[in-house]
């Protein structure tokens, strides 16, 4: 009989945090019994939980779930069930759940991602300022930060074969431009609420804001006349004139200049610190697991694997094959806390050549 996962995962617990190994690597013996130093809050036959063990329990659990257990009832509550999983733990040794291959897999899964972390997090030699600053030094292109312009835009489509309708839009751009003359310098609202109203580009619904863009990337999405058009806006609240495009007719408004910048080691330190810090865990795990794969002398063999089959549909109702267990999270089995609501997307405006 398979073992229930929460019963797995609390022979996993007792497995990892109080096991004894014998000299054998293919044998773990399992003691549940917790270490009774501590103040004892609750005691049952052959075991005692400690204040210092509920403290540990209730500070694995996020801070939403941690607010349900404030009162004397729930601390109680709280406590009983971890005594209860002990003795559910108990229980399945004692019915041989120990034994069963699904929990086996999980515990051998368990101890391999437990050794990896440590291997990682605490086998990695610490990253130095002095290769942080060679880093830098040979990766300074990487912390140039490009000259950028930020426009907003009224867009007219201008249709190739329709002369009547070419007419018409040139004369309804003659009249937004017009009226965007008209505005402040820095009314961004007014020129937004005429882009929002007239633009046939999808950044209508940003107010004709384009965002930051180098002129590499206006000239991609908008063409070289629409790049070079807003090089030539100096200050914020300038104003192109009419800026004709390949399917149709740009106003041009200037938000935003940003010169060409390069970041200081210090701005960036930190970020080189850590991702020096992830290259060396990388590159000791990678080493680790080639020994260990060495010293196991470990051989695959290749006409063996090639009768491999895998079944990507399998049948309705053919039993499942064996399966390696992810193992299940460390903590309570509590109710989960629902995820907060993902905010919809930033529409992406499409160019316009």
């Amino acid at each position: 009989m398979n073992a229930h996962p929460s019963l797995r995962t609390t022979c996993l617990l007792a497995a990892l945090s109080a096991a004894a190994c014998s000299r054998s690597t293919d044998k773990v013996t399992i003691d549940l019994r917790r270490p009774s130093q501590g103040t004892p809050v609750a005691t049952y036959a052959g075991g005692v939980l400690t204040t210092e063990d509920v403290n540990k329990a209730l500070a694995q659990l996020p801070p939403m779930v941690r607010l349900r257990y404030q009162s004397p009832a729930q601390k109680k509550e709280f406590v009983e069930r971890l005594v209860t999983m002990e003795l559910l733990a108990r229980e399945a040794v004692r019915e041989g759940h120990a034994k069963d291959p699904e929990v086996v897999e999980t515990v051998k899964n368990v101890l391999a991602q437990k050794l990896v972390k440590d291997e990682r997090e605490n086998k990695t030699p610490p990253v130095t300022d002095e290769e942080v600053q060679a880093y830098y030094d040979a990766h300074t292109a990487d912390f140039v930060r490009p000259e950028t312009w930020r426009v907003s835009t009224i867009f007219l489509a201008i249709p190739e074969n329709d002369a009547a309708k070419q007419k018409a839009q040139l004369a309804k751009a003659e009249k937004l431009l017009a009226q965007a003359q008209k505005l402040k310098p820095e009314d961004w609202s007014g020129f937004g609420q005429l882009a929002k109203a007239n633009s046939d580009d999808p950044s209508k619904v940003l107010e004709g804001d384009l965002r930051a863009l180098t002129a590499a990337d206006l000239s991609s999405r908008y063409g070289p006349d629409v790049a070079q058009a807003a090089q030539a806006l100096k200050q914020p609240g300038d104003l192109s004139g009419l800026v004709r495009a390949k399917t149709g007719v740009h106003i041009l408004k200037l938000r935003l200049h940003n010169p060409q910048t390069t970041q200081a080691l210090a701005d960036v330190k930190a970020q080189l610190h850590t991702r020096l810090q992830n290259e060396h865990r990388n590159q000791a795990y990678e080493k680790f697991i080639t020994e260990l794969k060495t010293k196991a002398d470990l051989k695959v063999d290749e006409s063996a694997l090639a009768k491999v089959v895998v079944d990507i549909n399998p049948r309705a109702g053919a039993p499942a094959g064996p399966t390696t267990m992810t193992p299940a999270p460390m903590s309570l089995p509590v109710p989960t806390v629902p995820p907060a609501t993902t905010p919809a997307p930033t529409p992406t405006p499409r160019p316009h050549e």
